[in-house]
């Protein structure tokens, strides 16, 4: 079933401009409360388009659907093709506010694919709503629309970029990795940072591992089994090979990363072999190929080209002794933001405000958008309304109040960094 497309109707009077200031004193918390039908509403009509993540081509009505939104509430946008394969991959950037510092809200809506396609109807139950990207991050995404929207609504200045981004899911080749070679991200610009609506609650995620993923794949030569003694056996190669990269994955483990985050095994550095592994034709042919997965994922206080070129330099060493190839999937920059920047100090204030609650700053386990802000020299950081622990799962959900408290804080924010009220 897909969903409708014809504009929502409006809560509020989308044409409301910042020159007819609201009470400043009026409760935000309250005005987000009031929109609370809209923004599950929002979500749950958002979740209904498959925008799975491989294979990253469902996406065009979920494009105009973004588009749409943003016309009812008269925010100017434009539409970036970023594809450089599959497709179509497109870049949404909405603006409100036409001068003063920059502040980003960023997001993507491929999502991960679904256990059943029950999961595309969102359906609250209990104050949870469910389904695919309801977490991870289509949720969010909503959040960050209507914070924008009450800011504008409350007066507030500066200029909000809102980000829609497509294949997060599958590296951001063809997203957010171009934001900055096309100019949507702009380094010269007045910018107070960026803030990416990732699953990270309760936590904020100040700093995230890089990722360099390669296949490697070993050669032999096959032979029926009876004659096994004429072919050449590609897994017993590799269990020589495997055996040296082991022991590097050991010595790799040993270093910690000083940055925050638990528990204590959490603070080694990794690298994963064989997430995916296989070969061989037939249980009586001698195996001509085994192909192995190396995930390796420096922590942020590493040197991460140094330690790309520790792992070339093992598999290339390994390469002058076996029969073995190698081709590189993924390169993903780490991403960090100091603890005590001016954008962390505002969220965790903000929160502290809004949910009376203290947010821990911690490292995320894995890889984050937040690195192509920061290797642009912009501060960014990962708070998002849903709950890690469930973001791909089968039983993917985000609680409203969640929902609620990540859109009032970041208006809150937006107030706090674009109209100088802090």
């Amino acid at each position: 079933m897909s969903p409708q497309h014809d504009p929502p109707p409006a809560m509020t009077d989308p044409t409301h401009h910042p020159d007819e200031r609201t009470d400043p004193d009026s409760d935000l918390a309250a005005m987000v409360q009031a929109r609370r039908g809209e923004l599950v509403r929002l979500t749950t009509e958002f979740v209904a388009f498959p925008t799975v993540n491989p294979p990253g081509t469902d996406l065009a009505d979920c494009q105009q659907w973004i588009c749409t939104q943003l016309d009812h509430y008269q925010i100017p946008h434009e539409v970036i093709d970023t594809s450089t394969s599959r497709g179509p991959h497109r870049v949404i950037v909405g603006t409100v506010g036409t001068d003063g510092p920059v502040l980003y809200l960023h997001g993507h809506y491929d999502v991960v694919p679904v256990f059943s396609p029950e999961q595309f109807h969102a359906d609250e139950r209990d104050d949870l709503l469910f389904g695919r990207g309801t977490c991870d991050m289509k949720g969010g995404l909503i959040a960050m629309l209507l914070a924008a929207v009450i800011h504008r609504e409350r007066g507030g200045g500066g200029q909000i970029k809102l980000v829609f981004v497509p294949d997060e899911e599958t590296g951001g080749t063809n997203g957010s990795e171009r934001l900055e070679e096309l100019g949507i991200i702009d380094p010269a610009a007045p910018t107070v940072g960026a803030i990416v609506a990732e699953p990270s609650f309760p936590n904020i995620w100040y700093a995230a591992r890089a990722a360099f993923t390669v296949e490697v794949t070993i050669t032999g030569r096959p032979a029926h089994v009876g004659l096994h003694y004429t072919g050449e056996n590609a897994l017993r190669t590799a269990h020589t090979v495997l055996a040296d990269l082991f022991a590097m994955v050991d010595d790799i483990a040993r270093h910690r990363t000083e940055l925050r985050i638990e528990p204590e095994p959490a603070r080694r550095s990794i690298m994963l072999i064989g997430g995916t592994s296989g070969g061989g034709t037939n249980f009586n042919i001698v195996p001509d190929e085994f192909r192995f997965t190396i995930d390796r994922r420096p922590n942020p206080d590493e040197h991460y080209p140094t330690a790309k070129a520790e792992l070339l330099e093992r598999l290339d060493q390994l390469a002058t002794r076996h029969p073995l190839t190698y081709r590189v999937l993924q390169d993903v920059d780490p991403a960090l933001t100091p603890p005590d920047a001016a954008l962390v100090t505002a969220i965790q204030s903000a929160i502290e405000e809004v949910a009376g609650r203290h947010a821990p700053l911690t490292m995320c386990p894995g890889c984050l958008e937040t690195r192509v802000y920061t290797r642009a020299g912009i501060d960014a950081v990962a708070y998002g309304p849903g709950p890690m622990a469930v973001m791909h799962a089968p039983d993917e959900h985000v609680p409203v109040a969640n929902l609620l408290e990540a859109c009032a804080v970041y208006a809150s924010v937006l107030e706090r960094c674009l109209t100088s009220r802090i």
